[in-house]
């Protein structure tokens, strides 16, 4: 589950609706072949979008509209343990931490890690060019994507977003693996 903010004038269907296109192209990418889907293993998906209206002033939702989708990774390649995920920064134009926002996309394949473990420099270009894409088709004059501070209840465009090459650990994504422990007696 990933999420992101959006001022927008459009009614919640049509929001909705423009949330479901967002996920869409974002999944097949700028270019055939490389998008996110592309670098995500068949086991891994997105299975659905959850629009909300919410009250700037409180932070309270006030609608909710979801839609099921089924967009399943393409790559027959191995998956990355489920915590494990890039980070897309947004920046906005203060330069302070209410400026900044972000959110992990869904665990990658091995194919995606390099020899030194870093990121594959071919798919964060493949990402950037898919997420633009994305936003390029969800904003108009308007509806653009913001961060929202949940404590100042206020938000602020999104300027420019970026993917680091070093992967993240989501925590909240652990609950979803059983670990198996091995234990031996002390000597």
């Amino acid at each position: 589950m990933f999420t992101w903010w959006a001022d927008s004038a459009r009614s919640l269907a049509s929001a909705q609706a423009a949330a479901v296109t967002w996920i869409n192209t974002l999944m097949d990418g700028a270019t055939a072949g490389n998008g996110l889907e592309d670098h995500m293993a068949t086991a891994v998906g997105v299975d659905g979008v959850t629009t909300v209206e919410i009250t700037t002033l409180t932070g309270h939702q006030v609608s909710r509209e979801d839609t099921a989708v089924n967009r399943d990774g393409v790559s027959v390649s191995t998956t990355v343990p489920s915590d494990v995920s890039l980070v897309v920064s947004l920046r906005t134009a203060t330069p302070t931490r209410s400026g900044r926002g972000r959110f992990f996309l869904p665990p990658l394949t091995l194919a995606d890690v390099a020899t030194d473990g870093r990121v594959v420099p071919g798919t964060i270009t493949d990402l950037i060019d898919s997420l633009t894409a994305a936003f390029t088709g969800y904003t108009s004059a308007s509806d653009t994507p913001v961060v929202y501070s949940r404590s100042q209840r206020l938000s602020r465009n999104i300027v420019s977003f970026d993917i680091g090459d070093l992967f993240d650990t989501q925590r909240g994504r652990e609950g979803n693996l059983v670990e198996a422990r091995t234990t031996a007696a002390m000597p």
